[in-house]
């Protein structure tokens, strides 16, 4: 249900969509049959998450479908039980349909704000919820699957939901980098009905986005000769140098030496007059 006005409210974003819905072999008849097998499988799949079907708003997208869920209703049914009943409830649907009313799905779920007007939803996360549901790697998944479902969470579903969740391992999803249009973000896959291998490895990956160690820096740096680990500073870009001391700091005045006790020597300033330097009487 929906309440129009100019402010959001938040909403969990739950979007399905039929694998080569225009297929030639898909008649009209076909595709008829496709739509009221894909509503039928939907509701069924929400009822077993906890979320009765006419609690949500929900939109038609021809090949598709997408439903807002009121944020009283947990998500972590909607990650946890959704996806497995949804691809149960397809195989059903599969297994008393024609050839070509069968279905493959890919499922996305997403959370955020969301604005409703007379004509239906809008904002900005459901774009990104769109773009994810579109996204190039999550088509691969399915199409490499011999499963019937591949779902994509968007990063903060799978933050704050799917690393919590009870009963849902998620060294068990893929981290991937959905790209769709001007669309750029990370986000997770997950077969239901053909689960990747449990690699928790990939739980800690790092984002494309962290920034690199900063390195404390003194200004452009003149380096005398190093000869091994400890005794150099690197040089290897633009932008201001780092130098790494080894040894002694020696000397005061107007210039310092650094490493004189090592014998490898950096002189930072005027140096000071060496005791070999001829005494100037003026």
């Amino acid at each position: 249900m929906a309440v129009s006005g100019r402010h959001a409210v938040h909403r969990t974003m739950v979007l399905v969509d039929v694998e080569r819905f225009s297929a030639p072999g898909r008649t009209l008849h076909h595709q008829l049959d496709t739509r009221a097998g894909l509503y039928a499988v939907v509701a069924e799949a929400m009822a077993a998450a906890g979320v009765p079907w006419d609690a949500c708003h929900h939109e038609d997208r021809g090949d598709g479908l997408f439903l807002l869920v009121p944020p009283e209703f947990p998500k972590a049914p909607l990650a946890e039980v959704l996806p497995e009943a949804l691809a149960r409830a397809v195989r059903g649907h599969n297994g008393t349909s024609h050839d070509a009313a069968r279905v493959r799905l890919r499922l996305a779920v997403h959370a955020g704000e969301v604005a409703f007007d007379q004509r239906g939803a809008t904002s900005t996360a459901l774009t990104d919820a769109f773009r994810l549901l579109d996204a190039a790697a999550l088509k691969q998944a399915l199409a490499d699957s011999p499963g019937v479902l591949a779902m994509i969470v968007s990063r903060l579903v799978f933050d704050d939901v799917v690393r919590h969740c009870a009963t849902l391992d998620p060294a068990t999803f893929r981290p991937v980098q959905a790209a769709a249009k001007e669309f750029r973000e990370l986000a997770w896959i997950a077969l239901p009905d053909h689960p990747y291998p449990a690699d928790p490895t990939v739980l800690t990956p790092r984002s494309p986005d962290t920034p690199a160690p900063e390195i404390a820096s003194v200004g452009p740096v003149a380096t005398g000769p190093a000869s091994g680990p400890g005794k150099h500073a690197r040089c290897d870009g633009p932008g201001p140098r780092g130098v790494h001391i080894a040894g002694d700091v020696q000397g005061s005045g107007p210039g310092i030496t650094i490493g004189a006790a090592t014998g490898d020597h950096l002189t930072i300033g005027t140096p000071p007059p060496s005791a070999q330097q001829p005494h100037n009487p003026r």
